[in-house]
């Protein structure tokens, strides 16, 4: 089985890092199948340079891999990393910004009501 494996992925990636692939998944308990080394390479060219991408793969140490993950600026978040994304400035001034504007927008609202009220009354 590794042998059909290895002609799937080897062509990509050479026999070295193809073994590797192999070998990291075994030791993971999850071996590679025909269809998903297939599903693996998949990813690994959608990120336009498969070589790097099973490199990253292998350093990470992940079982699996989605090309959208080491894309940059994909906004890959994992929901189980305890470390929340920091925002920057340029996000902090957007939102700040966005939420001022629906504060204003609420409260001219309230203004505006409130001056009707004030008038009719008189």
């Amino acid at each position: 089985m590794s042998k059909e494996i290895l002609e799937i992925l080897s062509p990509a990636l050479g026999e070295d890092l193809a073994k590797d692939i192999i070998a990291h998944r075994r030791g993971k308990k999850c071996p590679l199948t025909a269809r998903g080394a297939k599903a693996l390479l998949r990813e690994y060219e959608a990120t336009g340079n498969a070589v790097a991408a099973a490199e990253e793969h292998l350093n990470r140490g992940w079982q699996g891999f989605k090309a959208e993950w080491v894309k940059k600026g994909s906004g890959f978040h994992d929901p189980h990393n305890p470390m929340p994304k920091a925002e920057t400035r340029e996000e902090y001034i957007k939102r700040s910004i966005e939420a001022n504007n629906r504060d204003w927008e609420a409260s001219s609202d309230r203004r505006v009501s409130n001056l009707i009220r004030m008038a009719t009354r008189q």
